[in-house]
């Protein structure tokens, strides 16, 4: 196996991390604001399969890894604001996770990344259905009478 550069495993390593965080998001809310079984073992396992990658690939990840030194830390997006309402919070989550799975899918496409890329194009588009039906489900509740 090559030796992946530092730059190439930092960019990895944050995006896993942007996946499984806004994944957690969207399984909580669908978990104890939804109380949808299905939906959040979907979301659940999901998480579980786009951040698990071998030992020695996590252990590259953690010494490239430069969260001090990231320039990054402090940037903010123009507009970018609090979220009104749930269904815009899920709307961003799911935003920032397909984004992140597209990074990978396309870094994954060099034969020094041992990841697959096509795992993440999978997830991607089953993320885009499982986000439509969050955002439905929350439509619903959010209009139903109180």
């Amino acid at each position: 196996m090559e030796t992946i550069p530092n730059q190439t495993l930092r960019i990895i390593d944050a995006n896993l991390n942007r996946i499984g965080e806004g994944l957690r998001v969207l399984e909580d809310i669908a978990r104890l604001l939804l109380d949808d079984a299905a939906l959040s073992q979907q979301l659940k396992d999901m998480r579980h399969q786009m951040v698990k990658v071998d030992i020695s690939l996590e252990r590259q990840f953690l010494q490239a890894r430069d969260s001090e030194g990231d320039v990054g830390v402090d940037l903010e997006a123009s507009g970018e604001e609090k979220y009104k309402d749930l269904p815009a919070t899920v709307v961003a989550n799911a935003r920032r996770v397909q984004e992140a799975l597209r990074v990978i899918e396309e870094l994954a496409k060099n034969p020094e990344i041992p990841l697959e890329s096509e795992k993440f194009k999978r997830a991607r588009f089953s993320l885009y259905t499982i986000e439509k039906e969050l955002f439905a489900k929350l439509m619903r509740r959010d209009e139903a009478p109180k």
